[in-house]
């Protein structure tokens, strides 16, 4: 039909069959509109807001101790790392983009998020929920759940940046910007800033993700002219599930519910893994081995061309975030700490929602809901994440999907689901001794190469006695990961938004596990969990690296014999550089102790492998590899002799 098109410079008549949707997007493309603004202008969000299944209690804003140019100073002082960023999805493309400059970010601050209309129901007052349970260390009970809108995070973050704290409550995040730490120069140490401040997170990557995080926030057409904006919804677990029970359920749990798929991240033969029976197919865009200068795609890294749905599995302490209060600046420490860093939004919330006096951060387990990986250049082994670029490309509105919480239909971002949950198993070696000066680095250093090597005997424990026991392991998956262990009320939410989780050499990190029973303990607890999110279950995509930030190399171990040969050289080839990992002393290994891969063991690689394994139980059920690896380590045998190989001898 003949449309009318209006231009800024000329009326033209455009003679074309086209539907009223298409015709607009054409129109707004040839008068100088990007499709990006298009989409900004008629945007159907269905803000969030404060909302929770518990109680909640409001507490007053301090006030604010610097300008929000002051506060950009320090973190970028001179502008030094400063993007001005012009994201895609706030009309860069066409002509009324906005840069995201200091000045456009500061003036944004000051005029429109804090002197605008009040996010939060009474006017200088946040919201907090606040448990029934004492001692829980942060703010939700078991079970419950707290979102914040978008805008609500972004005023959050902005008050703590500016020097607020809230009277009464005496939250982490403001208080984690602001504790001294000596060694949190400004990561562009030759410049120097026109404020002397005290060295704390703020001075360090924390200060500068939180500041992108605010330009994102500028940036964010679901936030213009006051509104909200989508929701951020945080959820709580449950209480451990009694083994029993889990034992229970993995009798009638099939080893395929897992619907395990591999990838091959970056340990000597790289690539998803396909064709093997008893395994889903890795599928390439989730699966692209690293270059030389960048980082490829797995279950960490960010960008345009991440998967909405695949969630991450932060590897973390009992509390979010890993041990940062008082002790890190931003990028450093284990995963835990280094996506603290790639996601602001959940550096905000994990950190508001606790007062903990030692540790104030959101305990686990605990999904994230709503919140975006603003960054590139994380991956599993963080070789390059120095890099801390931020991301332009990052959905701002295109990724948001319709949910129901307790019966209310909110919007919020599917690009990253976040889970955090921990292995039961720290200081099974007892290395606080090592920091309260009871025990020396020769009294650790040998206990540590074994665990490294998969040999310490304390890590085959299967009796129920032990703390650190097998059994334990398999509860701390099947309870962080079953939807039944969270309200009902958002598992309409979780179920739309959650298509997969991804997760690397779990158990095996800085708690120092045995890399396969970590494998192990992943296929029997998902086969059982994933039962509880329907007929679709919840697949479970598992990543292997030569080089992976926490305990690099001793992942290698999860293959037969020449794979895993392969793996630890290329660990020792090109081990990773000082800044993307952290080991205590006497952890590292080789003859002057100085070597952070796990070398001089490649006659501890078995002859059997993660595909042997799932090759001779594809067709059990879960609880038959449950007890078949508790029958392989509840006799005494020669630690020389991998997990694996004592397990399938025993099918023999």
């Amino acid at each position: 039909g003949l449309r009318w098109i209006c231009s800024n410079w000329s009326i033209r008549p455009l003679l074309v069959a086209m539907s009223p949707s298409t015709s607009l997007l054409v129109g707004l493309a040839l008068s100088g509109v990007s499709i990006a603004e298009a989409g900004t202008r008629n945007l159907r969000v269905k803000n969030g807001g404060f909302i929770t299944n518990g109680e909640s209690r409001e507490f007053e804003w301090t006030t604010t101790t610097r300008t929000a140019r002051d506060g950009i100073e320090i973190a970028f002082p001179k502008g030094a790392g400063w993007a001005d960023a012009c994201f895609a999805e706030s009309g860069c493309s066409g002509r009324s983009g906005q840069a995201m400059t200091r000045e456009f970010v500061a003036d944004w601050v000051e005029n429109d998020l804090l002197k605008g209309p009040d996010p939060f129901a009474s006017a200088g007052k946040a919201l907090v929920p606040w448990p029934d349970q004492a001692d829980l260390g942060d703010q939700l009970g078991y079970k419950k759940y707290v979102g914040y809108s978008r805008r609500q995070v972004c005023f959050i973050a902005a008050k703590a940046l500016l020097g607020a704290g809230t009277v009464g409550y005496d939250n982490g995040l403001s208080r984690v910007l602001n504790t001294t730490v000596p060694h949190c120069t400004s990561p562009v140490p030759s410049v120097r800033g026109a404020h002397e401040e005290v060295h704390s997170a703020l001075t360090g990557e924390f200060g500068m993700t939180l500041w992108n995080l605010i330009a994102a926030c500028a940036a964010d057409p679901s936030l213009r002219h006051g509104k909200p904006g989508p929701l951020l919804l945080v959820a709580k677990g449950s209480e451990p599930a009694e083994v029993d029970r889990v034992r229970q359920e993995g009798s009638a749990a099939p080893l395929s519910d897992a619907r395990l798929s591999a990838c091959r991240y970056d340990d000597g033969d790289a690539g998803p893994i396909t064709g093997v029976s008893g395994m889903e197919d890795m599928l390439a865009n989730v699966c692209t081995p690293p270059t030389r200068g960048a980082p490829g795609k797995d279950f960490m890294t960010g960008g345009p061309s991440r998967p909405a749905g695949q969630a991450i599995q932060d590897i973390s302490a009992k509390f979010l975030g890993g041990y940062v209060f008082g002790n890190a600046c931003g990028l450093g420490g284990g995963q835990d700490e280094r996506l603290m860093t790639y996601f602001p939004e959940v550096f905000v919330l994990t950190f508001f929602l606790s007062q903990h006096a030692e540790h104030p951060q959101l305990r686990e387990p605990s999904w994230i809901l709503g919140a975006r990986m603003l960054m590139i250049g994380l991956d599993g082994s963080a070789r390059f994440d120095r890099r801390l670029e931020l991301d332009t490309t990052v959905p701002l509105t295109s990724d948001l999907d319709d949910v129901s919480v307790d019966g209310k239909v909110y919007s919020i971002s599917k690009s990253t689901p976040f889970l955090a949950f921990m292995s039961e198993n720290q200081d099974f070696l007892e290395e606080g001794g090592w920091w309260s000066g009871e025990k020396t680095f020769d009294d650790l250093h040998p206990e540590l190469v074994m665990a490294r090597q998969n040999r310490h005997p304390k890590q085959r424990k299967v009796d129920a006695a032990t703390w650190y026991s097998f059994m334990y392991q398999v509860r701390a998956w099947y309870s962080a990961v079953a939807l039944t262990s969270y309200s009902e009320a958002v598992h309409p939410a979780l179920k739309t938004m959650v298509k997969s989780l991804g997760t690397g050499p779990f158990l095996a990190g800085l708690w120092w596990g045995d890399s396969q029973l970590g494998f192990l303990m992943v296929y029997i607890a998902q086969a059982i969990a994933a039962r509880t999110w329907g007929s679709e279950g919840l697949p479970v995509q598992y990543y292997i690296y030569a080089d992976f930030t926490e305990n690099p190399g001793n992942q290698c171990f999860v293959h037969a014999r020449d794979d895993c040969k392969a793996c630890l050289e290329r660990c020792a080839a090109a081990p990773l550089p000082d800044s993307s990992f952290w080991l205590p002393d006497y952890a590292f290994m080789g003859p002057g102790a100085n070597e952070s891969c796990v070398v001089d063991s490649e006659q501890y690689c078995g002859e059997k492998g993660m595909l042997d394994v799932v090759a001779a139980y594809k067709d059990g059920k879960a609880s038959d590899l449950w007890d078949a690896v508790e029958s392989a380590l509840g006799t005494e045998s020669s630690t020389d002799i991998s997990v694996f190989d004592l397990l399938l001898a025993k099918r023999i």
